[in-house]
């Protein structure tokens, strides 16, 4: 028994030295983990920058010793611009260099930011000071350097070099054309640098470059437009206008690549230099126009080729494929370079009759194709269809309007835009979709409203002439007032039979609007202007709208076909 409990004793003894061992070795790993974890004040960090900021100083040192040399006569002065340009492209080469190697991209950042900061200031000066290039030639040096810099940049993903360069080609191109006057070179390199930086943007998804390139790109054309007419600037008058387009046309063209090859979404950048060029375009074109540089006919054709390409750049496979968004856009830009195409090739009333039939055509392919969107369009080639023929106008004079001023003339043109308003409203369209939710009635419920306000005014239009005299020298206000009262309240009871189909849910939202209306009306026209006669008219229409249209909307609808 008791040489057990000595062997126990023995055993716990060694274990009792093991453990103690263990935490002897712990301890001092962990102070060590504790002198290794310990803070260093941004020693490395600072090392860092201070090395780079010595590398920058030392290049800038040997620019201006090479300046100095010049400048004290050791070298001539074309020698040394030519010994100071080499020295700066050593300096983006060697930028290029260290951007393949991953500890490197922080000194090759350096290296091409300091290049950028010597090179174009010495391109200027080349031009300025020292006149031994021209204006179109330093121009085209920047233009040389800046691609073989964004190349650099967009090689090795070194960003903030193709920012610099970006930002520093802008600057010298405006200075370049302050100084030199070489108008029309400095916005083709404008306009290069800016694709340049929307194809590094598309290549190494960069963000907020290319708003940046076309910033540069828009104020080198605007600056041809608004400086043509100024005979100190040696521009072509017709210059202006081919620049406008080659600026929407190449960004269009790049905005396809992205769209269609690689099947990217349209982005708001997109949407928003489409809509800058269109309008540096036009006006452009209005400038040319009157100037009488510029036939209309070429604008017309332009738009209605840019619209075509714009529809078939929508329903192509691709797009189709991303509908939501590319669809949308292009089928946008097709529809307004169509309707301005349009509307500069043909009278103003016929092209307005042109857009109602497109309008109905796009409701059948709404109906037939699903697509909210389609109808969408056809609301739009509505509101235009009735503007451009005086529907719009014209219903409204005949509403609201002072029949002394003149009364409203009907034209043909005004009733077929009616009638194809009303058709649209018969043709079958898309009214669902999970994408457009409780919106997709929407498009329905703008043509309801046309209907009743194109319609309702050729209605009143046509009645006064015969029951008010209106077309006369002194129309009965009383009538007149009575007519207006009557049409408006027809169509709310027509509104709110409408809204029972499941075709036209949306009317039932425009019944009470036109009721409030026709209330408001008794006490601004039928009122002060009206007879006992013509009051009860009016009041027998309202009061009956009232009964029915209650009665109508209590109903449940009829159910979906």
């Amino acid at each position: 028994m008791t040489a057990s409990i000595a062997d126990l004793e023995a055993r716990l003894t060694s274990v009792e030295k093991r453990l103690a061992a263990l935490d002897g070795k712990a301890a001092a790993e962990s102070s060590q983990d504790r002198e290794a974890a310990a803070p260093t004040l941004g020693v490395g960090h600072a090392a860092n920058v201070s090395t780079h900021i010595g590398h920058v100083l030392l290049i800038f040192g040997g620019a201006y010793l090479l300046r100095a040399v010049t400048e004290f006569k050791f070298l001539p002065t074309a020698i040394g611009l030519l010994l100071g340009a080499a020295y700066a492209i050593f300096w983006l080469f060697m930028a290029y260099r260290r951007g393949g190697i991953e500890s490197q991209r922080t000194n090759a950042a350096f290296f091409g930011g300091t290049s950028v900061v010597l090179t174009l200031p010495l391109v200027h000066e080349a031009a300025t000071t020292f006149a031994l290039l021209s204006g179109t030639q330093a121009v085209i040096a920047l233009g040389v350097y800046c691609v073989i810099a964004m190349l650099v940049a967009a090689l090795h993903n070194l960003r903030t070099l193709a920012w610099l360069v970006t930002a520093g080609g802008i600057a010298a191109g405006i200075a370049s054309l302050v100084a030199t006057h070489a108008a029309v070179p400095v916005a083709i390199f404008l306009l290069l640098l800016g694709l340049a930086s929307l194809w590094a943007v598309y290549w190494r998804n960069w963000m907020g470059l290319c708003w940046l390139g076309a910033l540069g790109a828009n104020l080198g054309v605007i600056a041809l437009v608004a400086l043509a007419g100024n005979d100190r600037w040696p521009i072509e008058p017709r210059l202006p206008f081919a620049f406008a387009v080659m600026l929407l046309t190449t960004y269009l063209l790049s905005f396809t690549f992205q769209s269609h090859i690689r099947r990217q979404l349209v982005s708001i950048f997109e949407v928003v230099q489409a809509l800058i060029a269109g309008s540096i375009v036009l006006t452009s074109a209005v400038l040319a126009t009157q100037g009488g540089y510029l036939d209309i006919s070429t604008i017309g054709i332009m738009g209605v080729v840019l619209g075509c390409g714009g529809y078939g750049l929508a329903i192509a496979r691709r797009t189709r494929d991303l509908r939501y968004t590319n669809f949308f856009y292009y089928s946008t830009f097709g529809l307004v370079f169509l309707l301005v195409g349009t509307g500069l090739l043909i009278p103003l009333a016929w092209a307005a009759v042109f857009w109602a039939l497109l309008a109905m055509f796009m409701a059948w392919l709404s109906g037939r194709k699903g697509w909210v969107s389609l109808s969408l369009q056809c609301t739009f080639l509505l509101l235009a269809a009735g503007a451009g023929s005086g529907l719009l106008s014209s219903g409204l004079e005949a509403l609201i309007g002072d029949p002394s001023n003149g009364w409203v003339l009907l034209k043909p043109t005004q009733i077929g835009v009616a009638a194809a308003t009303v058709a649209c409203l018969l043709i079958p369209v898309a009214q669902r979709s999970d994408r457009w939710g409780v919106l997709a009635g929407l498009p329905q419920l703008v043509v309801l409203a046309l209907s009743v306000w194109g319609v309702g005014g050729l209605i009143v239009a046509a009645s006064a002439q015969w029951l008010a005299g209106a077309d006369g020298m002194e129309p009965d206000l009383a009538v007149l007032a009575a007519i207006r009262t009557a049409v408006l309240s027809a169509a709310s009871v027509t509104l709110a039979l409408s809204s029972r189909h499941w075709r036209w849910p949306e009317a039932r939202w425009l019944v009470y609007p036109v009721l409030v209306l026709v209330g408001l009306k008794l006490f601004i026209e039928d009122f002060p202007n009206g007879q006992p006669a013509s009051l009860f008219v009016a009041l027998a229409f309202v009061g009956t709208a009232l009964l029915l249209v209650a009665r109508i909307l209590k109903r449940e609808p009829t159910p979906s076909q």
